[in-house]
């Protein structure tokens, strides 16, 4: 019989840690509910999505996702990088490698540029290269991230990486190697007092003693076994206390010492019923099953063969339904019962995977020669040969049949990698050339609005000034009728040069948006009595370029002026605020309002403001009821540097 021994790496280390920190789930929901600082949220919000990537990939997406988008808007970037990480654990346990690969990469990033600790992002690639089959690359990245840890003294980073070396030489089948770096795992953990190590460290002895089983060192298997147990029950790790007692079960099996096997083996059953974990359940009703049958007691041996059985089939399992049929049938040809043998392995071949065809029809060869013996010699010779032609011909069929899959599945990848590379080409394309023709548009009419101020400064205001003039003399009449005129000339002057700068704002072209804006709702407050038109400006400079600071103006221009038309409104706040690479401005009035369904039929016409918004590549939302109605529009000057 096969060993049962299970042996198993990081993820039971992770998840028994998780165990001892289950609780804080509940607490961390409760610190949300409460007025916190906005990095205090993130922080929190990352923290539950660590926790739920054991529980509920779904509902660690969203946590993660919705940190990145508050730590972003903050600039917090050590929030960033977590969450990076965190939606990449997601994607990775979720199979989607490529998007997996973009959020680690993303992480690392911001790790590198702004001096944020990346040990788990090293742990994290790592274990995506091995899910991907590719194990040179993934113990490299261990090597590297153990080096970085090194340099920032963190002793648990290390540790994680270590057990992740050796569970990757353990799936190349070099379980000397792996034992060799989980043994330098297990001698970090006991020098150093982190709690999670020393938790860690029962399941750790564990695997080392299942890596020792794997090599036919029994002794050692026990030494380490033992000690687990004791840490574990120190810990009380009740899920690795009954592993423990099944491994050292198959060891003693594996010794000949069934007495003892069957002693731990029942302490193992016990825990792992009380857990209700069916698939560990079955693995330690296997083992009782064949200690049994060694022992000759087939009612007992068929007993928990039946139970294993049982369990396998009401959790659907074909794999384990197919172990257990196995192991049935290595029973029984031990007992020399080949006919229930044989029947055993037909029902264990029928759940078996195809790629395991060959082994399949060699050992069903066997147990038919065992079986036929009792009956006719000549009969067993034929059967064979009849057996081995039909094996070398399903072996040629099912090569050839594998190469075609192959071959199908590399064209069909490279077809879609081509499409996929198409289609992003044509998405590029579209894309400058929206950004071309917006720039036209927008230059185009900057041009026609500086044509016009010019007339109007140059013509219309030098004509009324010549009459002013033409009139002043003629006020020696003391004509009041010329008195007015010259008034109202005057007056003509002062909306003249308002509406020349208002179209080409002197304050913008020689100072920036800031004081632009600054003079513009100073200039509406002298022309417009009875409205009050506040501004404020919050954070840093703005310090964007002259055709975004530009295209940002002409938008507050267009909401302002869509609140005097429209909203009547009497009172108007702009704001701009400033932050690192983003830049938010804010239009709020006390008017009226609109239906938003309606914008079109009202004669607001918002598609100028939506034209410009899309030339900064901003997000532009905005609420409107009886209230009034508020603008905002989110910047960002890095996606500005690209245009």
């Amino acid at each position: 019989m096969k060993s049962i021994l299970s042996i198993v790496g990081l993820w039971f280390v992770l998840t028994s840690a998780f165990a001892q920190n289950e609780s804080p789930i509940d607490s961390l929901k409760f610190e949300l509910t409460k007025p916190q600082p906005d990095s205090v949220q993130v922080k929190i919000l990352n923290e539950l999505a660590y926790y739920y990537s054991y529980k509920n990939i779904d509902t660690s997406f969203v946590y993660a996702r919705d940190a990145l988008k508050r730590a972003e808007r903050l600039g917090f970037h050590a929030g960033r990088a977590k969450a990076n990480l965190y939606i990449g654990n997601a994607f990775m346990f979720t199979n989607q490698y490529d998007s997996a690969r973009y959020y680690f990469n993303a992480a690392s990033k911001i790790c590198d540029q702004y001096n944020v600790k990346k040990s788990a992002v090293y742990s994290s690639l790592g274990i995506l290269y091995k899910a991907e089959g590719n194990y040179e690359k993934a113990i490299d990245t261990y090597f590297e991230g153990i080096a970085y840890d090194e340099s920032t003294n963190n002793d648990y980073g290390k540790f994680i990486k270590l057990i992740n070396i050796g569970n990757v030489y353990s799936k190349m089948g070099n379980l000397t190697k792996s034992t060799e770096y989980e043994l330098q795992a297990l001698k970090l953990a006991k020098i150093s007092k982190n709690e999670n190590m020393q938790f860690a460290l029962g399941t750790l002895l564990n695997n080392i003693g299942g890596g020792y089983a794997q090599l036919k060192d029994y002794d050692k298997a026990l030494q380490y076994f033992n000690e687990s147990l004791a840490v574990n029950t120190e810990n009380q790790n009740t899920k690795e206390i009954a592993r423990n007692y099944n491994n050292l079960g198959v060891v003693y099996h594996e010794k000949g010492d069934f007495e003892q096997a069957l002693h731990v083996l029942k302490k193992a059953l016990k825990i792992r019923e009380d857990l209700k974990d069916e698939d560990e359940q079955i693995e330690t009703q296997m083992v009782l099953g064949t200690v049994y049958g060694k022992m000759k007691n087939e009612t007992l041996s068929e007993l928990h063969f039946s139970k294993a059985l049982q369990i396998a089939k009401k959790i659907n399992d074909k794999s384990l339904i197919s172990e257990v049929y196995l192991a049935m049938s290595d029973s029984y040809v031990l007992q020399n019962n080949h006919s229930r043998a044989l029947q055993n392995f037909k029902n264990h071949a029928q759940f078996k995977d195809s790629v395991l065809l060959d082994n399949n029809l060699k050992n069903i060869s066997e147990i038919e020669i065992k079986y036929q013996t009792e009956k006719k010699d000549k009969a067993i010779v034929e059967q064979q040969l009849k057996l081995q032609k039909q094996e070398a011909q399903n072996s040629f069929m099912f090569g050839t049949l594998i190469f075609l899959v192959l071959m199908s599945i590399l064209l069909f990848f490279l077809f879609k990698q081509r499409q996929k590379r198409k289609n992003q080409e044509i998405l590029t394309l579209k894309r400058e050339f929206q950004i071309k023709t917006l720039e036209s548009l927008i230059e185009g009419e900057e041009k026609e609005r500086l044509r016009i101020a010019k007339e109007l400064h140059d013509g219309v205001n030098g004509d009324l000034s010549a009459i002013k003039y033409k009139l002043s003399s003629l006020m020696e009449m003391n004509n009041a009728v010329i008195k007015e005129a010259i008034a109202m000339i005057d007056d003509s002057c002062k909306q003249v040069r308002a509406i020349s700068h208002n179209l080409v704002p002197p304050s913008l072209e020689s100072f920036n948006l800031v004081e632009a804006t600054q003079v513009y709702c100073d200039n509406l407050n002298e022309l417009h009595s009875g409205l009050n038109i506040v501004f404020q400006h919050l954070g840093d400079a703005v310090n964007m370029r002259k055709k975004a600071e530009i295209n940002a103006y002409r938008i507050i221009q267009e909401l302002v002026a869509n609140s005097i038309k429209h909203a009547e409104a009497t009172t108007i706040n702009v704001q701009i605020s400033s932050h690192g690479d983003n830049v938010q401005i804010t239009v709020e009035d006390e008017g009226k309002g609109f239906d938003k369904n309606e914008v079109d039929a009202s004669g607001i016409g918002l598609s100028n403001v939506q034209s410009r918004v899309d030339y900064l590549k901003a997000e532009i939302d905005f609420i409107s009821n009886d209230k009034g109605t508020s603008y905002t529009i989110d910047i960002d000057k890095n996606l500005i540097n690209e245009n």
